[in-house]
């Protein structure tokens, strides 16, 4: 996590809502939203996670989310063609019934609390130059929700994904620094819970135990780390992941849930693999 430098004016950001010392009597934002108070988005990440539809927000709705901790950022560029700037979010909301472990966002290891993710798409920095640390509160503003089912997109002929999946994202919000909070730690789950439960787990931080790659990277650089089919795979998304073979085990590894026709495992850095 980034540190409080300059405490008494990062404090106060935190409190106001605004970021960056004011040079001039007008909101300087990209979307003019200097002085909404802090908390007081209209969308809650719980909305636009929740596993039933009807309880789900719809595809297009415009979010508005205050006070999210990023949990990482990506700013590795693995096609080289330039695709960095996802950033991924978390939002802790009450834990309610906790009968289901998983829906409609999954519960902390003490069951205390639920935990909702996301990422952005296509995202606009506030300031222009900030990029986000783990650990820094963000705002959301000015994009939309939407479930990117590869549709018309992906493959030749296009192959939506299976089974009605999508990943859910927010395409092009304003990410605006809003301060930084401690960070909690991740969630421990299963391989098994990441292919039973992939929909739910999405977006959040999670660390699972005793890996083992069923086989070397494939073409793409995913390592799956069980059987096919559905087989969840590492990638290499934000960091090249080096020396691999079937067999391959890891005592744990820390990552972001996603995915892309299977579910995924992203780790952030070097030290979220531990052999």
């Amino acid at each position: 996590m980034r540190s409080l430098r300059n405490a008494p004016f990062a404090l106060l950001a935190v409190l106001s809502g605004c970021t960056g010392i004011p040079t001039s009597p007008t909101c300087d934002e990209p979307d003019h939203s200097c002085n909404r108070p802090l908390g007081n988005g209209a969308t809650s990440l719980q909305s636009l996670r929740s596993a039933d539809p009807a309880q789900r927000a719809p595809a297009g709705v415009t979010v508005d989310a205050r006070s999210l901790q990023v949990i990482a950022f990506d700013g590795y560029d693995e096609t080289s063609a330039g695709a960095v700037g996802t950033v991924y979010v978390q939002q802790v909301i009450a834990a309610g019934d906790t009968s289901n472990r998983f829906s409609p966002c999954p519960l902390l290891d003490d069951r205390s609390a639920r935990v909702c993710g996301i990422s952005t798409y296509r995202a606009v920095f506030a300031p222009l130059a900030y990029r986000p640390s783990v650990g820094d509160l963000v705002d959301l503003s000015g994009g939309v929700y939407e479930e990117f089912d590869c549709s018309g997109v992906c493959g030749t002929p296009a192959q939506p994904f299976p089974n009605g999946a999508f990943l859910p994202q927010v395409n092009g919000p304003t990410v605006k620094s809003a301060g930084v909070a401690p960070q909690g730690g991740p969630l421990h789950v299963t391989v098994a819970d990441l292919a039973a439960h992939n929909q739910e787990l999405i977006g959040t931080l999670v660390q699972v135990d005793d890996v083992t790659a069923t086989a070397a990277p494939d073409r793409r650089g995913e390592i799956a780390i069980s059987p096919a089919p559905n087989a969840v795979a590492l990638t290499q998304e934000m960091m090249p992941i080096t020396g691999v073979t079937a067999g391959t085990h890891w005592a744990h590894i820390v990552g972001v849930v996603s995915y892309f026709y299977t579910p995924k495992l992203i780790p952030r850095t070097p030290a979220d693999l531990v052999r």
